[in-house]
């Protein structure tokens, strides 16, 4: 999307936001219906007041620490998500959309932190335009990207618009390159890809733009890094034609393993969605097919709204974090950050929009003492978000 185009896209939700919600300023508790409760359900240590990491229920971003810890002077270019290595646990990982590379921060948020730039040969094949990562099993790494151009040079050889997919890479610091060498398997069909879940072994739920759909990819047993034989993957489609794509705005994934769901941020739709894949049948089978693997498309599984954001003044919910219970949601074009229980009660949120434009935040990620770390997508920022 032009930045022009993406801008008007976001003024059009803050005109909507406005005129749904009266003369409240944008910082303010919503009222009546749209009053943010603390749910019963909630962790205790939330209190009645709400999170300290969100300003314990303030909502005013001056309630907490918030600090710039990579810019474009740390190589990033449209940064639009970010995920620590669980192997390293201050290895901060950010997907650098605007030119198809990977940005690591080793020691984040320290006054050591340094940063390494990786896009290696044919990234903008293997990795073009990333949208999204997770991190799976020891050693390995998933993304997502928002494409659907032909990726290998034009026609006859050059790949059709429905061809991208997600790919797995090594996730060691010194063997993932972004490119073909690093690579071990790559599925297709999934382009404009908005969001990557980590579900267990080599399995991953894509955000599927172009189908507009969630989609279960078992890569099951990977290739030799830089390998071709994508054909033992099970590819499954879900809720084709449920889920919104809003191009430039990403809408992230988090898989519940307690109670087999997948949470959705569903920025076109202004809500939070939850899907029970235990609820699908299979049924036809997924036509082209690029790989040779087995890919079908999966009917009737339950789709639900955990919440409608328009409820609580959330416009274009796009970065989800799973961490103690709780969902973590950043809304895209109003700057603020949400926490939700898992019934999906608001227990908190913070007002972002004196930091971050309209339109910049997008990944969130919590490390282990429960700082939240967003991506400004628009000015090109990591932020670290701490209690005070």
């Amino acid at each position: 999307m032009h930045r022009s185009s993406y801008v008007s896209w976001v003024s059009g939700l803050m005109m909507g936001l406005v005129a749904g919600c009266g003369s409240e300023a944008p910082g303010s508790q919503p009222s009546g219906d749209a009053a943010v409760t603390a749910d019963a359900s909630a962790p205790a240590d939330a209190g009645p007041m709400g999170l300290p990491v969100l300003g314990r229920g303030t909502h005013r971003a001056d309630a907490v620490q918030v600090r710039i810890i990579a810019t474009a002077e740390s190589t990033l270019a449209t940064p639009r998500d970010l995920a620590f290595n669980p192997e390293s646990p201050r290895e901060l990982w950010i997907t650098n959309f605007g030119d198809s590379s990977m940005t690591i921060l080793r020691n984040a948020g320290a006054a050591d932190q340094d940063f390494v730039n990786r896009a290696g040969p044919q990234h903008t094949h293997f990795m073009p335009h990333p949208s999204c990562l997770a991190f799976g099993t020891a050693g390995i790494l998933a993304t997502a990207h928002e494409e659907d151009q032909l990726t290998q040079g034009p026609p006859p050889r050059g790949t059709p618009a429905d061809f991208m997919g997600p790919t797995l890479f090594l996730s060691g610091y010194d063997d993932f390159d972004g490119g073909h060498a690093s690579h071990i398997d790559m599925l297709h069909n999934s382009p404009n890809a908005q969001g990557i879940a980590w579900e267990s072994a080599n399995i991953y739920w894509v955000a599927d733009g172009f189908h507009h759909s969630l989609t279960r990819y078992d890569f099951r047993v990977p290739h030799e890094p830089g390998g071709v034989d994508h054909s033992g993957a099970i590819v499954q489609r879900f809720a084709e034609g449920e889920i919104s794509y809003v191009e430039g705005v990403s809408g992230h994934l988090e898989f519940d393993r307690d109670a087999n769901r997948v949470y959705f941020a569903d920025p076109g739709n202004h809500r939070i969605g939850v899907l029970d894949p235990s609820t699908g049948r299979s049924t036809t089978s997924i036509s082209p097919n690029y790989d040779g693997s087995t890919q079908r498309r999966m009917m009737g599984a339950d789709t639900t709204t955990l919440l409608d954001g328009s409820t609580v003044g959330m416009m274009a919910p796009s970065g989800l974090a799973l961490s103690g219970g709780r969902l973590f949601v950043t809304d895209n074009a109003t700057s603020r950050i949400y926490a939700l229980s898992l019934t999906g009660a608001v227990i908190d949120w913070i007002d972002l929009s004196t930091t971050v434009r309209g339109g910049g935040l997008q990944g969130i990620t919590l490390d282990a003492d429960g700082r939240i770390y967003v991506t400004d997508a628009i000015d090109d920022r990591v932020l670290e978000i701490a209690a005070r």
